[in-house]
C-alpha cells in the first residue's frame, strides 16, 4: 500500500514536470508541441555565408533564434522587456516590436501578422516566414545542404493567418491592383502560407510620414539662423566616423547609423528627435524649398523592398547633404538631388528648426 502511494506520488510529480516543460518549450499554452534539435546551419544572405545559426523544429516547422538572426541582418539595436517577453529591435530605419506568443508584431506604425514566436530555455525563436515578415526578407531552408537562405530585400512574402490583400499591400507600400497584377490574382482571398511576389520596388514608396506634422521639442532660444548654423557646425565634427546598422548613442562618436547621427547632432543643440528615421520623418513640417538644417528622407531599394523611409540626412543649404552613409560613414554628398542614386530614392524633406 505504501509503495502504491509512493508510486502515485512520483507519477503525479512526473506529470507536473512534463507539463511545465511543455509550457517552457512553447511559450504558449500548447503543452504537447514536439521540439526537435537540428544541426547548426550556415546562414547565407543573398548567397553569401555570413554566420552559423542554430535552428530548431517545432511540430515540423523551422524556427531560428531571433537575436542572432536580427544581428546577421543588421538589426543591432535590441531592447528586451523581461516582464512582457517583448523585444524591440531596429537597424536605424524602423522599430520592430514582437512579443513571445503574440500573433501580431509592430513594424513602425504598422502591424504584421506572424506565427507566434516561441520562448524556449530563455531564448526567443521566430519561424522562417515570421522572421521574413519582420525583417523584410524571404527566408527559406535549403534541404540540399541544410543551410538557411535569406533573400534581402525580399522579393516574395509569405502570408500568415489574418493577412488580407489590404494589409499586405499596405506593408509593402503598393496598391492592391499592383499586388494582384504582380501575382495574376483574380480572387481577393488570402490563405495562410500563400506566397506572394512583391511588386517591383520602383512602385513602392512610403509617403505617410510626409502628412504627419508632430511637434518637435526645442529648448533653445536662439534665432532660427543661429540654430541652423550650430546644427551644421555640430554635424561636421563627426565627419569620418564609421557607419554601423542600429548603432547606439553609447557607440557615438565612433559609430553611427543615419538616424542616431541626426538624433545626436540635433540633440546637442536642444532639439529632440526620435531614434529611427521613420519616426523622425513624422516630425516637423513638409517643405519643398529646402533650407540649411532641414531633414531629407530617402527610401533604400537595395535594402528594403517595402518602400519604407530608410535613410535621413541634413541639408546643408548649398545643394549638399551631410549624413551617415552606409558605405562611407559620416560624409558630405554634394549636389545630392542631382546624384543619380539619391535622386531616385528621394522621398521628401521635413523642417524641424523653427
Amino acid at each position: 500500500m505504501h509503495n502504491q502511494k509512493h508510486l502515485r506520488k512520483i507519477f503525479r510529480h512526473t506529470l507536473i514536470v512534463l507539463f511545465m516543460i511543455g509550457l517552457s518549450v512553447t511559450g504558449t499554452h500548447e503543452a504537447n508541441a514536439q521540439v526537435q534539435q537540428v544541426p547548426t546551419a550556415k546562414l547565407a544572405v543573398n548567397g553569401k555565408a555570413v554566420n552559423g545559426i542554430n535552428p530548431i523544429k517545432i511540430d515540423g516547422v523551422y524556427y531560428l533564434p531571433l537575436i542572432p538572426l536580427a544581428k546577421a541582418l543588421g538589426y543591432n539595436y535590441i531592447k528586451f522587456e523581461e516582464k512582457t517577453l517583448t523585444y524591440q529591435i531596429t537597424d536605424g530605419s524602423t522599430i520592430i516590436r514582437t512579443t513571445m506568443g503574440g500573433t501580431k508584431a509592430k513594424k513602425g506604425n504598422e502591424y504584421v501578422n506572424i506565427k507566434p514566436p516561441r520562448w524556449i530555455h530563455k531564448t526567443a525563436y521566430v519561424s522562417l516566414h515570421g522572421g521574413g515578415a519582420l525583417f523584410n526578407a524571404y527566408i527559406t531552408f535549403q534541404p540540399s545542404n541544410g543551410s538557411i537562405q535569406v533573400q534581402k530585400p525580399a522579393q516574395k512574402y509569405i502570408a500568415h493567418t489574418g493577412d488580407s490583400l489590404y494589409n499586405i499591400s499596405r506593408l509593402h507600400h503598393v496598391t492592391i491592383p499592383e499586388l494582384k497584377a504582380a501575382n495574376k490574382l483574380t480572387s481577393d482571398i488570402v490563405k495562410d502560407g500563400q506566397e506572394f511576389v512583391i511588386p517591383p520596388r520602383d512602385q513602392a514608396k512610403e509617403m505617410e510620414p510626409a502628412k504627419e506634422h508632430k511637434p518637435v521639442k526645442n529648448t533653445n532660444h536662439m534665432t532660427v539662423a543661429t540654430q541652423r548654423q550650430k546644427v551644421l557646425n555640430q554635424a561636421k565634427l563627426y565627419i569620418g566616423a564609421a557607419y554601423k546598422f542600429g548603432a547606439t548613442l553609447a557607440e557615438a562618436p565612433k559609430y553611427f547609423d543615419c538616424s542616431s547621427y541626426t538624433q545626436l547632432v540635433f540633440g546637442k543643440n536642444g532639439i529632440t528627435l526620435p531614434r529611427v528615421s521613420r519616426d523622425q520623418a513624422s516630425r516637423g513640417t513638409t517643405v519643398s524649398q529646402l533650407e540649411a538644417g532641414d531633414l531629407m528622407f530617402f527610401t533604400q531599394k537595395d535594402l528594403y523592398s517595402d518602400g519604407r523611409v530608410g535613410h535621413v540626412g541634413i541639408y546643408m543649404g548649398d545643394g549638399s547633404m551631410i549624413h551617415a552613409s552606409t558605405s562611407k560613414g559620416v560624409t558630405i554628398t554634394k549636389n545630392v538631388l542631382q546624384n543619380p542614386y539619391w535622386k531616385q530614392n528621394y522621398l521628401y524633406s521635413k523642417r524641424v528648426i523653427f
